[in-house]
């Protein structure tokens, strides 16, 4: 039972005021300008990498799907089974949100692998960014394989970026990633989660092994401290997919793929030619407007 009411005096009164509105600037509304670019395999007949961007209330989620290029070898199209995956995590995404309010990534990437009827592979990895008056802004990453998520996070004066936190890379071996569809013995419940808080003037990059291959840390950093990441997520993603496509085609640049390589003992020259999807989420200072 509750007790007896007890009435505030003028300085406690000033105490809960000052409490309540320390916590509205804490939890001040973070706004999610997403931005995607695609740019497929030039030597490809098309792109294999599918994505996703899907909102929900207080959430945006955004994803991305590598498909195994290999299946080509037996005359099936890669890309069928990764557009098919990011069109069902979308749906579940959406069954969830009707059911409970609320999300489960690894859920709705287990459901819709099961209910993937194409043939086929693919990588994914899929990010929620949750925000909203009341809730501390978070970023929450599944992620499968070799593509990723970084949260970036500007210097105080904006001049430089830097990277706080990442996914990590799950590989069988050099260059044979974890993966989910036909014949594979990996499943959802293998997916690294991880959750960071995050803050205004935060950047997301989520994006497929096209640009991880290809580009640094140093490097993909050094495009955002320019005026370009003032610009909207989608100048900033057509940027980096395709500053990293063009890096692939050099045969002089030690890339992070040569490097990797020399890890494990092979030998590889230069950049790997892939496709490359880059989705760019930008955390934004709001005034309650949409997210």
């Amino acid at each position: 039972s509750s007790g007896p009411m007890m009435r505030a005096s003028p300085r406690q009164r000033m105490w809960l005021l000052t409490v309540a509105v320390s916590r509205r600037l804490c939890s001040a509304v973070v706004r999610v300008d997403v931005g995607v670019a695609s740019l497929p395999d030039p030597g490809k007949k098309k792109g294999e990498d599918a994505h996703l961007v899907h909102k929900q209330a207080d959430a945006t989620i955004a994803g991305v799907f590598d498909g195994v290029g290999g299946w080509s070898q037996y005359g099936i199209d890669p890309s069928r089974y990764s557009n098919e995956l990011a069109h069902l995590v979308g749906i579940e995404l959406s069954a969830q949100a009707d059911r409970t309010g609320s999300f489960s990534l690894r859920d709705a990437l287990a459901a819709a692998a099961k209910n993937n009827r194409e043939i086929g592979s693919c990588t994914a990895c899929v990010t929620a960014v949750r925000t909203g008056p009341e809730l501390e802004t978070t970023v929450t990453t599944l992620n499968l394989g070799d593509s990723g998520a970084w949260l970036l996070r500007p210097s105080p004066n904006a001049d430089s970026f830097s990277l706080v936190a990442r996914s990590q890379v799950q590989q069988h071996a050099f260059n044979t990633p974890f993966q989910l569809g036909t014949q594979s013995g990996d499943s959802a419940d293998d997916a690294e989660l991880a959750k960071f808080e995050a803050r205004a003037g935060d950047i997301v990059l989520i994006a497929t092994d096209g640009l991880f291959d290809n580009m640094s840390v140093d490097e993909v950093t050094g495009v955002l401290a320019s005026e370009l990441s003032a610009r909207p997520a989608k100048d900033v993603a057509t940027a980096l997919a395709a500053i990293a496509q063009k890096l692939s085609f050099d045969a002089h640049k030690q890339s992070p793929f040569e490097l990797e390589a020399r890890r494990h003992g092979l030998i590889h020259k230069g950049g790997k030619v892939d496709d490359t999807t880059v989705i760019i989420m930008k955390l934004v200072a709001g005034d309650g407007g949409e997210v």
